[in-house]
């Protein structure tokens, strides 16, 4: 009985005011005088069972029933509910939940329905109907380039003409909608030349240097100036020579002269128009400015057609010369890059730079 008051009375907290670690315990088995190991490892198996609140119950202790459990260990005994949780209440937590909250049945009483589903975007927003409205021109505009390369014109035209349409259009639904941020000037650029372009290609004069002029004069497009080339041909096939030249110099003023290859290209239109106008004297100042920068085979046979015009035959032998020295593939490099921008005239020659 003495034994069993003993094993009733020790303390269940004995574990933590050891301050020897059960690793240590465990070697220092063998070292022990008196106790044999295999008492001294159920031992402070023992300990560890109290410290962690999942002692076993002693054998006396099981057959008197008289075994003490920790507050932990408490569960439903005899169908009472179980002692409520008050660690947490310092922090300011109860197991209950808040007065007037649901807490965690609120997930329960929400119901096990699917969550509802989300809300679509709305596919008619001003930002996707500029985005449709700007592929339409793209669209509109590439179908007018495909006509004009298999010399539909007529229809190229009447692309050109609805892709400047829908063009305004979007610019009106981004100033209403307040996305002029998004306002796209190269896209603008492209719809108004292809325009001037197709007009030109139909003959219309007047509604050709009205598009052009146009977008001249915009001074958001950097380098519109070298349209001027453009105007001065049209002014050279309604036979306008003075406001060619004029256009033809004022476009030789937008070029740097790092592109000194459009340079002498233009000095050869301004030639080809005081040819026209019978001013051979200054014609052959443009043909010879052109012949001593870029030499090319066009501009050499017109420089000898000024000299035999004045009657001048020691320059026209130099002349032919010197056209002589042009090489053969130089006078090709130039038929090809210049097939397609420069025009055929009534008489079937070429000679007319366009951009």
């Amino acid at each position: 009985m003495r034994n069993l008051q003993k094993d009733n009375d020790d303390d269940i907290y004995e574990g933590f005011d050891n301050p020897m670690t059960s690793a240590m315990q465990y070697m220092n088995f063998e070292s022990a005088q008196g106790v044999s190991a295999p008492m001294q490892a159920a031992s402070i198996l023992r300990a560890q069972e109290k410290r962690l609140g999942t002692s076993r119950l002693g054998t006396a202790a099981q057959r008197q029933g008289t075994a003490r459990m920790g507050t932990a260990m408490r569960g439903y005994q005899g169908g009472e509910e179980a002692r409520p949780m008050t660690s947490i209440r310092a922090a300011g937590y109860t197991s209950q939940g808040k007065p007037g909250s649901a807490g965690m049945n609120a997930f329960a009483s929400a119901g096990g329905g699917s969550a509802p589903p989300l809300e679509k975007k709305d596919a008619s927003s001003p930002e996707d109907e500029a985005r449709e409205l700007e592929k339409k021109v793209n669209k509109l505009l590439e179908d007018s380039a495909i006509a004009r390369s298999e010399n539909k014109l007529q229809l190229a035209l009447d692309l050109a003409k609805e892709a400047a349409r829908k063009e305004r259009q979007l610019g009106k639904l981004r100033e209403q909608k307040q996305l002029m941020d998004q306002m796209n000037i190269d896209l603008t650029y492209a719809v108004y030349f292809n325009l001037a372009s197709q007009l030109e290609a139909n003959e219309y004069w007047p509604e050709a240097l009205n598009s052009y002029s146009l977008i001249v004069k915009n001074k958001q497009y950097a380098n519109a100036g070298r349209l001027r080339i453009n105007i001065g041909n049209i002014y050279f096939k309604q036979q306008k020579y003075p406001a060619a030249i004029k256009m033809y110099r004022m476009a030789l003023d937008q070029i740097p002269h790092s592109g000194e290859h459009l340079r002498f290209k233009i000095m050869r239109n301004i030639g080809n128009a005081f040819v026209r106008m019978g001013n051979y004297q200054d014609a052959i100042m443009s043909y010879e400015a052109s012949m001593e920068g870029k030499p090319d085979f066009q501009s050499g046979f017109n420089l000898i057609v000024c000299y035999f015009a004045l009657g001048d035959r020691e320059k026209m032998k130099r002349s032919f010369a010197k056209l002589l020295d042009i090489k053969d593939s130089n006078f090709g490099e130039e038929n090809d890059d210049d097939e397609a921008n420069e025009d055929e005239d009534e008489d079937g020659k070429r000679g007319l730079l366009r951009c």
